[in-house]
């Protein structure tokens, strides 16, 4: 007990081993914009795999797995917030937050597959400002077992007719997981922004 207090990494998990090496970050100039552009959903159930090579996903098992969300312009965000949990845990809590509209049948038919979706687990693709995609929900270390879920849905009316966020219905996807997310590489990034083409991605 005196060891594990005086000496904590000598206690650490089977196969963790503490940390990755550190190399020099060279920073790249270029141009750095900031927000998301777009975002995609897929159920855990319809994603049912995902290939990494060298830290990024170069494949999604699945038929056109991510369903395309066509969110209010900027309105779409995504946060991953890392925080020491003890000595030895690191948490990350991931948020992804966008708004629909207007209030109609087909709005509630997929705030309904979004609640029907969220126990089993979702998994959104996130474009982020500089045009790169990355898939929230996934890591490499709890796999497909800390998907996101729905965290909340708030719908308001407004007041009138100069509340411009009136009739708009804001949406939460949430989770806690021990991964930070990870890229979709080169030819499948291109695919979903550059071509609008990509596999993974049901696009009508």
């Amino acid at each position: 007990m005196l060891a594990g207090m005086i000496f904590p990494e000598l206690f650490l998990p089977a196969g963790i081993t503490g940390a990755f090496a550190l190399a020099i970050f060279t920073q790249t100039c270029a141009k750095n914009v900031s927000g998301a552009s777009k975002v995609f959903i897929a159920e855990k159930s319809v994603a049912t795999a995902f290939t990494v090579t060298s830290g990024e996903i170069s494949a999604v098992t699945g038929t056109n797995p991510f369903m395309r969300v066509d969110a209010m312009q900027d309105s779409v965000s995504w946060s991953e917030v890392g925080e020491l949990i003890g000595l030895n845990n690191w948490k990350i809590t991931n948020t992804v937050e966008f708004d629909i509209m207007p209030p109609e049948t087909e709005t509630n038919t997929f705030l309904q597959a979004l609640i029907d979706g969220s126990p089993c687990g979702l998994f959104a693709l996130i474009v982020d400002g500089n045009g790169r995609c990355w898939v929230v929900g996934y890591n490499a270390t709890d796999i497909r077992e800390r998907p996101l879920r729905l965290g909340g849905q708030d719908h308001k009316t407004g007041k009138g007719l100069s509340e411009a966020e009136g009739n708009t219905i804001h949406i939460t996807l949430t989770n806690e997981c021990g991964g930070i997310a990870l890229p979709l590489d080169d030819t499948l990034n291109a695919a979903v922004v550059t071509t609008g083409d990509a596999t993974i991605c049901k696009w009508s």
